[in-house]
């Protein structure tokens, strides 16, 4: 399974960056292009929706850092989470690390959003100690844990 999404991430990528350029592609880029428009409308609306008023933001009453947004792997994020979060820890602040998981093997998307049954947070470490193994966790939320303990 995994072997195919990779497949089909590539195929796409090679459509987007020009590529390919045979019919199933001109025709899949075309409906992309579609699709971005599509979203590019709704986070209009949603810009649109805070600006006036209508939603309204919330803190959570804590600092937030956000690293990442990309969707493909091997661009440093993890090193650069980990220097972050050394240098706040040494300038007296707690930190926490949330990470969804690269590529973590898991049921398709539409599995996951329909199922009732929702897979709660794991917690990998507590500062001090590690409460899980990489199997568990993950390869990269256990090195974090790891090399970030007091």
């Amino acid at each position: 399974m995994r072997r195919r999404l990779e497949q089909l991430e590539a195929y796409i990528l090679s459509i987007i960056e020009g590529r390919r350029r045979d019919k199933a592609a001109l025709a899949i880029g075309g409906l992309l292009r579609l699709l971005s428009y599509v979203f590019g409308s709704v986070v209009q609306l949603r810009l649109f929706m805070y600006s006036s008023g209508i939603l309204r933001p919330h803190t959570l009453g804590c600092q937030v850092i956000s690293i990442g947004n990309l969707t493909v792997g091997g661009t440093g994020k993890t090193p650069i989470v980990e220097v972050f979060a050394r240098n706040l820890q040494k300038s007296g602040r707690k930190v926490a690390i949330l990470s969804r998981g690269y590529k973590k093997d898991e049921k398709p998307w539409i599995e996951r959003v329909f199922r009732e049954h929702k897979t709660p947070p794991r917690v990998v470490s507590d500062g001090e100690r590690l409460l899980l193994d990489s199997a568990m966790s993950g390869d990269e939320p256990f090195m974090l844990a790891s090399n970030l303990r007091d």
